[in-house]
């Protein structure tokens, strides 16, 4: 394992201040509960017995809130609960709300490894590509904009508006929070500490503070080598690499791949990126104790997202504890925003900015603190900001070539690369291959692993898990 930072999973760590640890990745996670498909990879990658999980609020884990209209829902734990809660606040909805959850429940049954019985599907992929967009099928089911803000509220959890994103990349991951939320005990930390674990009982070699510069190719286009930073050459013949797509076309030797791919994959899309505000707070913060505040300034607030000013954003709001017996002392406010917001300052990098970028983060820090004081009143006035990040942050800290927050968006009309490629040997894994989140890149290990030793001996280790 070859990792460019000191140490493993750097963004899964997060961040303390003032004794409040902020996560800078990992917030909660769906597909977690006994049996689901998260908890089944935990435990057949031995982590479970290192990772102490609570539930998120089962009547209200996530709240939506539309400021335009005065409304707010709560989403329960269940598909069960939510429908009637759906039903409750839609009365008039019934077939619309019924059609949708049962969409979301069939498309989540059709992907193999969310379902372990489900046969593998090579075209499968296509149907994210090809659509229909989430958009289109909720117009096709309601006209009411309130309840299609409701049910596309989960847009900010990977960054793609509801007019661009798959209806099947959304229902996978809403359908893992719709089953059930839950927060991992210590955060991304603790996460981050079980892989280190486990890594090491399995005899994994581990090579930190290593930038991988190039991987060497044979003439014949098959892998043989890894050259590290400090001209060192890991001699292999595979490799599974998981940075950035355009990052892995900078690695290989000209010729390695055809020029359509080349182009193709440097002209993906990245999600959008976000301001972020970090606060510390005087007094306990009980209304973020297993919730989350998903804030819209109106119905039509996802719609070209990232692409409005910060005022008119919509905002997600989490909080910066990890201890389910303790009440939250901070938050994180994250507002979408395109990496285009800082481009003005592109070429400087994190430690070395000019006065100019401070004085603008100082602005938007303020104007965030302003916003999420003004929307979410619930968090009281006794909190301060400790640190702010832009799209230049994410990018810097996160090896994102653009500062896209998820990486590689998953639109419709976009072909994403799959594990295989053409240099033999040399697979792809991560975010852009399947979907960001804890759950999306578990399931692009799997992916990629499975194209070495075979799905089926994969799903079998799996089923006996489940």
């Amino acid at each position: 394992l070859v990792e460019k930072a000191g140490h493993t999973a750097p963004l899964l760590r997060g961040f303390s201040r003032r004794g409040v640890q902020f996560d800078t990745c990992f917030h909660y996670t769906g597909g977690i509960g006994k049996g689901e498909p998260l908890d089944v990879f935990f435990r057949y990658l031995g982590l479970s017995d290192r990772l102490s999980c609570f539930p998120f609020d089962a009547r209200g884990f996530d709240t939506f809130r539309n400021l335009r209209n005065g409304f707010e829902f709560r989403f329960p734990s269940g598909y069960g609960p939510l429908r009637e809660n759906l039903l409750e606040a839609f009365p008039s909805e019934r077939s619309a709300v019924e059609a949708y959850l049962r969409a979301v429940r069939s498309a989540c049954d059709s992907v193999p490894y969310l379902n372990l019985d489900a046969p593998l599907d090579p075209n499968g992929a296509l149907r994210r590509v090809f659509g229909p967009t989430l958009r289109e099928t909720l117009d096709s089911l309601t006209g009411d904009e309130i309840l299609k803000s409701v049910l596309s509220t989960h847009c900010l959890l990977y960054g793609v508006p509801p007019e661009e994103a798959s209806f099947l990349q959304h229902a996978c991951i809403v359908g893992s929070y719709y089953q059930s939320a839950n927060g991992i005990t210590g955060g991304g930390r603790s996460l981050a500490t079980a892989f280190d674990a486990r890594i090491e009982e399995a005899g994994v070699e581990v090579h930190r503070g290593c930038e991988v510069t190039s991987l060497s190719v044979d003439p014949e286009g098959a892998l043989r080598g890894v050259r590290l930073g400090d001209g060192k050459e890991l001699r292999c013949g595979g490799a599974v690499v998981t940075v950035h797509p355009r990052t892995m076309l900078e690695m290989v030797p000209e010729g390695a791949f055809r020029p359509a791919y080349k182009t193709r994959i440097m002209g993906l899309e990245d999600t959008v990126s976000a301001f972020m505000l970090y606060s510390v707070s005087d007094l306990p913060l009980p209304t973020l104790s297993g919730r989350n505040l998903f804030v819209l300034p109106s119905a039509d607030s996802l719609r070209n997202l990232g692409n409005r000013p910060l005022e008119e954003s919509p905002l997600y709001v989490t909080a910066a504890c990890t201890r389910p017996d303790d009440a939250p002392r901070g938050f994180i406010g994250i507002f979408p925003m395109l990496p285009e917001t800082t481009r003005a300052w592109e070429d400087s990098r994190t430690g070395n900015r000019p006065e100019s970028y401070r004085r603008f983060k100082e602005g938007i820090a303020g104007r965030m603190e302003h916003l999420v004081k003004r929307y979410c009143p619930e968090l009281g006035g006794a909190t301060a900001c400790v640190e702010t990040s832009t799209p230049l942050t994410v990018r810097d800290f996160g090896n994102a070539p653009s500062g896209g927050l998820y990486g590689v968006k998953h639109k419709v009309g976009q072909y994403n690369p799959v594990p295989l490629t053409r240099v033999k040997g040399l697979y792809l894994a991560g975010q852009a291959v399947t979907s960001p989140g804890i759950l999306g890149a578990i399931l692009s290990g799997f992916m990629a692993c499975g194209n070495i030793l075979g799905h089926d001996r994969l799903i079998k280790g799996l089923l006996a898990c489940r």
